[in-house]
């Protein structure tokens, strides 16, 4: 049962809504992976790859908006329910003196607004990075990444809102029909002769999804209208830590196969194409459910932020757990799968799909102590915790070693990295709590 009243917490059915759609989540992407290393070749599908991870990247960016817009609007809902203000004859409010439900930011309206401004940044700089990592099409990709950009925000403005308001199967619904339409429009392109322009430009065009259901549900209509608690240049500072830190962890998460380009030869790159298609088939079973969940996990530490670490304890032993057994089974069965499901051209070793599955995991606890740490409000430590991640991996993609190495190296220190940065942010309410 959906609710929209702060404090209730997740339902079962509501939590089960959300781990399918993230399942639905993981499911379009492997799809997507195979369809376009069955009807590529492996040089277009390396440049499919690094488009697929820039696209990401930009969405991962953006999607700090859902982090922050999933707290202001919890907040907003929270003040709301307890002050419950009255205007009386005059025009003024009641006792609490202001009326949280009107004066914050409507947080859809702005969050496009910045998705625009993102838009333009990529357009402008476009001539700077564009060839050397989209290839000769980069004018009309650059396009579709900007559009994409728009409708982005839009999305994750959208899952803010429904998660801050507790609509958890609206919520699912999104997340699960964004999906499922990328999907769709990529098997479109596929049939329609499987170019690599089509391929592109179906995966970004998806992000408009939620257009279509704010026209046909009530729910997501409601949440359209959504604000937050705070006006539209506080929200828009908060917005700013946020997305600098998920742009930082969408570098580590989705846009590391754009790092990887940008320190290797294009030669190395095509030469390990699947390596780096194993990068992402082996983080997804963690990642994505977990990017899913963060509504959730916000939502949670919220209601649990005198706890501190201890909010964290049981929720990391889980991760890390399911992390070795995932790696455990990428190293005995993976070189099969890959081999059978992509073609005799994907081997990849069964020690770099476990090391590449375990650092992983620290990646998703990374991702956990993070939604934690903005639970709290400290935008600042949030951001400083992914950003010193990244730091730290980036430098040891400049080291001479070999691109797996170098891979597995700075994907392991630098999650490890910025996990220290948040936990001693959250000592603080453990020890005040004690």
């Amino acid at each position: 049962m959906d609710t929209s009243r702060t404090g209730s917490t997740i339902s079962a059915g509501g939590a089960t809504g959300v781990g399918l759609a993230s399942l639905v989540g993981g499911a379009t992407s492997y799809l997507v992976f195979l369809v376009a290393a069955r009807v590529l070749d492996q040089e277009s599908n390396a440049l499919f790859l690094v488009f697929w991870s820039l696209l990401f990247w930009s969405f991962g960016t953006i999607g700090g908006l859902q982090n922050e817009v999933t707290r202001a609007v919890r907040s907003a809902t929270a003040t709301s329910t307890a002050t419950s203000p009255t205007i009386d004859a005059t025009g003024t409010t009641g006792p609490t003196g202001r009326l949280p439900a009107r004066s914050g930011a409507a947080v859809v309206p702005v969050s496009l607004a910045l998705g625009g401004g993102a838009a333009l940044v990529a357009a402008i700089s476009s001539p700077l990075w564009g060839e050397r990592l989209l290839g000769a099409p980069w004018p009309w990709l650059v396009l579709v990444l900007g559009v994409s950009l728009v409708t982005f925000a839009g999305h994750s403005a959208m899952c803010g809102a429904l998660a801050g308001r507790g609509a958890w199967s609206a919520y699912s619904t999104l997340v699960a029909a964004e999906a499922t339409t990328r999907l769709a429009l990529v098997l479109l392109a596929a049939a329609a002769g499987g170019v690599l322009l089509g391929l592109e430009a179906a995966a970004g065009l998806a992000a408009a999804t939620w257009v279509l259901l704010v026209a046909v549900d009530r729910r997501s209509r409601a949440a359209f209208g959504a604000r937050a608690d705070v006006p539209a240049g506080v929200f828009v500072g908060h917005v700013g830590h946020a997305v600098l830190a998920s742009s930082a962890s969408a570098a580590l998460v989705v846009g590391f196969t754009v790092l990887l380009k940008i320190t290797s030869t294009h030669e190395a790159v095509v030469a390990a194409t699947p390596f780096i298609l194993a990068i992402s088939l082996t983080r997804a079973p963690l990642l994505i459910p977990l990017s899913a969940y963060q509504g959730v996990a916000i939502t949670y530490f919220l209601e649990h932020r005198t706890e501190g670490l201890r909010s964290l304890a049981r929720v990391g032993g889980y991760i890390l757990g399911g992390g070795l057994l995932a790696a455990l089974a990428a190293a005995a069965v993976g070189p099969w799968l890959m081999r059978t499901l992509f073609g005799p051209g994907y081997g990849v070793t069964g020690a770099w799909l476990g090391a590449l599955t375990l650092v992983g995991s620290l990646l998703a606890l990374l991702t956990l102590t993070g939604a934690a740490v903005l639970a709290l409000g400290e935008h600042r430590r949030y951001s400083a915790g992914w950003v010193a991640a990244t730091l730290v991996a980036l430098a040891l993609l400049l080291t001479p070693l070999s691109l797996e190495l170098r891979t597995i190296l700075s994907l392991g220190a630098g999650p490890l990295v910025g996990i220290a940065v948040h936990a001693a942010a959250l000592r603080r309410p453990a020890r005040a709590d004690r």
